[in-house]
């Protein structure tokens, strides 16, 4: 689906959620024997759908993520972490611990590692719808107590109405295809379902499997040689391949090759053209941290540290990228000293313990080069 195809789409499912509010709104008025029409009845309502919309959003993204959980469990997914509006419950040595958690543009994520390969396939089905199912059935319980309290509680009717098709409005919005720069549930069922997309479900596949390692604490330099070179830089066409491909240059990172690594990242940032505009900014980003440990030209800095890449650092707080241009360009101490700190506590809460080390090792080598300049800036 298109652009002007995810836009049609969204505001048919916002046209559609208005039009079974006011349907709604005018059955409690019909039914019910509260009447009213004054100031304060009016701001009752409001305060009602309010409160219902700020309840809605937080109970359906819940129910959204436990949906996810149900639906892998149910088909042989393993527990990495659950987490909702910056909390995580993450699996570590087989204890259950509480971590901080973020994720740009997502208010929650449910991580699960799929089991094995059967042929050129996985269960994926349930696990991805899963998420919209919960919305649904949710939103099904809420408008039945639409209905039960219409007549006898208006205001309380009135806020399981508006719960209910904000579940409504979530769970359609997961389910119609929409790439956009996250893709939703309903284009990976699509994408993963077609039986001619083997080599995009073996790339999502090891993705998923390599990130519940890093959630154990495996470092990407010990995974396994086949996943690494699984997918070559010429196959890079979607964004499960291009997730895939990545593994191989956190390896190198971690092994401490920079350069193989940086002429691997700037052979993948050639090749998908067509990629979102954040995923784009993401490889960006390693392609800056080169520059900076590098050459560090003044020109090169200026092409790739853009005003839309300088908010994507900020919103991801990519506290590493921040400490290495402070150390290597600005030469701001105290800018470097508040990421470093930033750096250390996301270290002691982070749900990916695996990278760590190799983030760690990257801080050390920026303070290694930026003495090495200060004293040849001195002589």
């Amino acid at each position: 689906m298109g652009k002007w195809g995810n836009r049609i789409s969204n505001l048919s499912i916002l046209a559609l959620s208005f039009t079974s509010g006011w349907l709604g709104f005018s059955y409690i008025n019909r039914v019910s024997d509260q009447t009213g029409g004054g100031v304060l009845w009016i701001l009752g309502i409001l305060l009602t759908v309010l409160v219902a919309i700020v309840l809605g959003y937080i109970f359906h993204v819940i129910i959204h993520e436990a949906g996810h959980l149900a639906g892998g469990l149910l088909t042989g997914w393993r527990f990495v972490s659950f987490a909702v509006f910056g909390h995580a419950i993450v699996k570590e040595d087989g204890k259950l611990r509480r971590k901080k958690f973020h994720a740009q543009g997502s208010a929650g994520s449910c991580a699960l590692t799929p089991p094995e390969m059967r042929g050129d396939t996985f269960p994926h089905k349930l696990y991805f719808s899963g998420g919209f199912i919960g919305n649904f059935l949710c939103s099904a319980l809420c408008f039945f107590l639409f209905f039960h309290f219409a007549s006898s509680i208006a205001f309380l009717s009135r806020g399981f109405l508006v719960i209910g098709i904000f579940g409504m409005f979530m769970g359609l919005q997961n389910l119609i295809p929409n790439k956009g720069d996250l893709p939703n549930d309903g284009y990976f069922l699509l994408r993963l379902g077609n039986k001619k997309n083997v080599a995009m479900r073996r790339a999502f596949w090891v993705k998923m499997r390599a990130q519940a390692l890093e959630a154990e604490g495996v470092r990407p330099r010990d995974f396994p040689a086949e996943w690494i070179q699984l997918v070559h830089i010429d196959d890079v066409n979607d964004l499960y391949t291009l997730a895939a491909a990545t593994l191989q240059y956190d390896y190198y990172m971690d092994r401490g090759e920079l350069e193989k690594a940086r002429t691997f990242m700037q052979a993948l940032c050639e090749k998908p053209n067509q990629l979102p505009e954040t995923y784009k900014l993401a490889l960006n980003c390693d392609l800056l941290f080169h520059e900076l440990i590098h050459e560090c030209r003044e020109e090169e800095i200026d092409r790739l540290y853009t005003e839309a890449l300088k908010n994507y650092i900020e919103a991801a707080n990519m506290h590493r990228l921040s400490y290495a241009y402070a150390r290597l360009v600005s030469n701001d101490v105290k800018k470097a000293a508040e990421q470093l700190g930033l750096f250390q506590k996301a270290c002691e809460v982070s749900t990916m313990p695996g990278s760590i080390p190799s983030e760690q090792a990257q801080i050390a080598l920026v303070d290694t080069i930026a003495d090495k300049r200060e004293k040849e800036r001195t002589k």
